[in-house]
């Protein structure tokens, strides 16, 4: 027999992981391209232990290089308005 109540948990426990995939995936395409960059194989995924899961997947080398320039200059800002 089929517990309804443990499946209503699970397919609400799904949607909410898919719902924060999406968002997640597309608030980082976002700023991503507030910076001009673009990773293409970017995407919300199927949840991963009732989490949501955003696929980063590749990239060219300069953009992971212009990354990894945008997160060392948002972290020494950050570094900087703490002081």
């Amino acid at each position: 027999m089929i517990n309804t109540e443990a499946a209503k948990k699970y397919w609400k426990q799904r949607h909410a992981a898919l719902d924060a995939s999406d968002t997640a995936a597309a608030d980082l395409r976002a700023a991503l391209a507030r910076h001009g960059l673009v990773i293409p194989s970017l995407r919300s995924s199927e949840p991963v232990n009732h989490q949501g899961f955003v696929e980063l997947g590749g990239c060219r080398a300069e953009i992971a290089a212009r990354l990894a320039q945008v997160l060392d200059a948002a972290a020494d800002a950050t570094s900087e308005e703490a002081r």
